[in-house]
């Protein structure tokens, strides 16, 4: 539901009780982080093995975020008859005929249609992220 700008209060109240429980928060920052971790390792392994494969793409190594920064070296590759020449054409792409959310770098603030993209590992399992690697491997493929 909608809980508008501020938690109803026995939300309030439980979060507050929660909080008190130092354990249960370590124990639930730990498992978080691997599994962010576990996440950000596997898409990134995907990508590597991907551009030591030939295909058009360069990722940066997980730094600590829930984010990994990946450039598709699309713009002026042909999809079909169609010449890929922005990154709102490539994210288009992605999402449309891989089922890949992506956000572009120009939402961040570049001006420049360079193929750099931000991706979040967030709220997405292990087999998604295998999943969509390899939907993005088989799109990729198709790009010449």
């Amino acid at each position: 539901g909608h809980v508008g700008a501020w938690a109803p209060r026995p939300e309030q109240v439980a979060t507050a009780q929660f909080l008190g429980n130092t354990s249960a928060i370590a124990a639930y920052h730990e498992t978080m982080i691997r599994g962010l971790r576990q996440r950000l390792d596997l898409l990134y392994e995907g990508f590597e093995a991907m551009r030591k494969g030939g295909l058009p793409l360069t990722s940066f190594a997980p730094q600590g975020a829930i984010y990994l920064s990946v450039k598709f070296d699309l713009v002026g590759r042909r999809h079909g008859s169609a010449v890929i020449r922005t990154n709102e054409e490539i994210r288009r792409l992605l999402l449309e005929e891989a089922g890949f959310a992506v956000v572009p770098f120009q939402a961040f603030g570049l001006n420049e249609d360079t193929g750099w993209m931000r991706l979040s590992v967030g709220a997405v399992s292990p087999a998604a992220v295998r999943s969509g690697l390899a939907r993005v491997r088989a799109l990729l493929e198709r790009v010449s």
